[in-house]
């Protein structure tokens, strides 16, 4: 198993005075990452704006529609964010997921040449043509009212777990021929995400003003491919995914030229159409 994670390095890295990030906190097991952030939205132990949380396992770690997240201690990395981004509209929140695919691919092109691209609206596909899952993105919206509420972005990233390991449809760093050190991982995801959270926070939320959509749409694999969408009711759509628009949501041209725009909340699974 790789060395734990360096805390005090990581808090040298990314932390005050110089960093970006308030509070880096690191524990060898938890539950979920997610869930410890939530519970400290609020009340007496408030975490402050910027706060990142890293568990070396997390036995409990879960995905969109609290599908279950595994992962081996010391091959990945396992880590949760709460950011409260006053500047921001509440409504404007569903971008965090996006924001935080951004960071991964930026960061896996920082350490590593393996292709990295985003499938809307929460996963980073790693590996040549047919690229597999390297990551899942889970975001959720903490207790509070008004300006201090808080956003939680949890993160799952495959690093050093061998291909023979990964589940069906799930690759890492390792399994695609990279060389991957955790902390340099780590590292360069959260500059990444702090740099954009910055941008995305200067422009109230606008991610047309700050680029961010321009940006995301150049990374996403999802864009230009027949899709078949299952939402909820086992209801299906199925059409050539044409745009991510401002508000985060996919927009699906059916064949007959219709076209529909979906949330992330509307969505239970976005898959490559049937050939």
């Amino acid at each position: 198993m790789a060395a734990p994670l360096d805390a005090d390095a990581l808090r040298r890295a990314l932390g005050p005075p110089s960093g970006p990030w308030a509070s880096i906190e690191v524990v060898a097991s938890t539950g979920s990452t997610n869930a410890d952030l939530l519970a400290r939205a609020g009340g007496p132990d408030r975490a402050p704006d910027r706060t990142v949380r890293v568990a070396e396992h997390q036995d409990a770690g879960r995905g969109r529609r609290d599908r279950v997240w595994e992962d081996r201690a010391g091959e990945g990395l396992t880590f949760s964010v709460l950011l409260r981004p006053r500047e921001v509209a509440v409504e404007r929140w569903g971008w965090a997921p996006l924001l935080a695919g951004l960071a991964l691919v930026e960061a896996v092109g920082r350490v590593s040449t393996v292709p990295a691209a985003l499938k809307w609206p929460n996963d980073l596909l790693l590996g040549a043509e047919p690229a597999a899952k390297g990551a899942g993105i889970l975001a959720e919206v903490g207790a509070g009212t008004g300006g201090d509420r808080a956003l939680v972005i949890g993160i799952g990233l495959n690093v050093a777990t061998p291909a023979a390991d990964l589940p069906a449809g799930a690759t890492s760093l390792v399994a695609e021929g990279a060389d991957p050190d955790r902390p340099a991982v780590l590292v360069a995801v959260l500059r990444a995400l702090a740099d954009l959270d910055r941008r995305w926070r200067d422009a109230h939320g606008d991610v047309v003003a700050a680029g961010i959509v321009d940006d995301y749409r150049a990374r996403c694999a999802t864009l230009g491919r027949e899709v078949s969408v299952t939402l909820p009711g086992d209801r299906t759509l199925a059409g050539r995914a044409v745009d991510v628009d401002r508000d985060g949501r996919l927009a699906v041209r059916a064949p007959d030229g219709e076209t529909t725009v979906v949330s992330a909340g509307d969505v239970v699974h976005v898959r490559p159409a049937a050939r």
